[in-house]
């Protein structure tokens, strides 16, 4: 008899343990909880340019809030780390987001210098990424330059700016399309407005705007910027509801970046399988635009 209770009381054991077991992975029933993965942001939410940092936060979070709210697959974890505008601070920010196993996608800074000097350590953690700011032609191939490449804004303002190259950096030998920090594009329309004829999306920055004041005006940019039929018909509303005021282009263009970011993580669940889907990626047509007073944004044309 006791050999037969010590037998059951064993079996017992056994039993509940593998309970345990399904219950860990969510095999019992055949459902498990919904896989949850993390996206992370990088962008300046202290500084001068928070206005910027802000802006794009709420258009990635109201697509991946979308995206939870229909039951996509998997859910998606926003986390959002600032880089205050700093090149040195944005190029330590992809190490920490590496740390965490479940972050399998990354959209870069949405400012040229940042994003530039952030990007080789995003390749070297091995993070798939979407830059949110122009990079110059030859990335690290775990970033793509969903904001566009250098050549790519220079061919599209060769109108306004012939011959000029895309410049991140001071100082400037020659007339260049500034892609860096809005502190220097403010400093050259100032002092220098001969060698900035044109520039990127930096130009449409509050902080640009305060610090070259009625110098600014008549400015010609370039950016990548999803088509209006590509973005939902109710966007502008939905955007002006959570953040209080209409989408900049650099807004559309962060929210056409997460929905590309949730599409291609519906398909590849891991870094790997996203490092080798990421080359595939449609990439936004370049629209061209004009500052001129309060007005960031005037629209002049999009590339073919």
């Amino acid at each position: 008899m006791p050999r037969l209770i010590r037998f059951l009381l064993a079996t017992m054991r056994v039993i509940a343990m593998g309970l345990v077991i399904c219950l860990a992975v969510g095999a019992c029933t055949g459902r498990g909880a919904p896989r949850v993965v993390k996206i992370g942001l990088i962008a300046p939410f202290e500084g001068p340019s928070r206005p910027l940092g802000y802006s794009v936060l709420h258009a990635v979070r109201l697509r991946i809030q979308q995206w939870n709210e229909a039951g996509g697959s998997p859910q998606v974890e926003l986390v959002a780390l600032n880089d205050d505008g700093d090149p040195d601070l944005a190029a330590t920010l992809p190490g920490q987001l590496a740390i965490d196993p479940d972050m399998v996608f990354v959209l870069g800074p949405p400012q040229g210098h940042t994003a530039l000097a952030s990007a080789e350590a995003l390749a070297e953690h091995g993070l798939p990424t979407l830059s949110l700011a122009p990079l110059p032609d030859a990335p690290p191939s775990s970033v793509l330059p969903f904001a566009g490449t250098g050549s790519r804004l220079a061919e599209a303002l060769d109108g306004h700016a012939p011959g000029a190259a895309p410049a991140w950096q001071m100082p400037l030998a020659a007339p260049g399309i500034w892609l860096g920090d809005p502190l220097a594009l403010a400093a050259l329309v100032n002092d220098s407005p001969e060698l900035a004829p044109a520039a990127g999306s930096v130009a449409a920055e509050e902080a640009f705007g305060a610090w070259a004041g009625a110098s600014a005006n008549g400015l010609v940019w370039a950016a990548a910027v999803p088509d209006p039929t590509a973005l939902p018909a109710d966007f502008d509303a939905a955007f002006e509801a959570v953040a209080g005021s209409p989408p900049t282009p650099v807004d559309r263009l962060a929210y056409a970046a997460a929905d590309q970011a949730l599409r291609l993580l519906a398909a590849n669940p891991s870094r790997a399988s996203l490092l080798q889907a990421l080359p595939s990626t449609p990439l936004p047509p370049i629209h061209l635009f004009r500052r001129q007073g309060d007005a960031c944004c005037l629209p002049l044309s999009s590339e073919p």
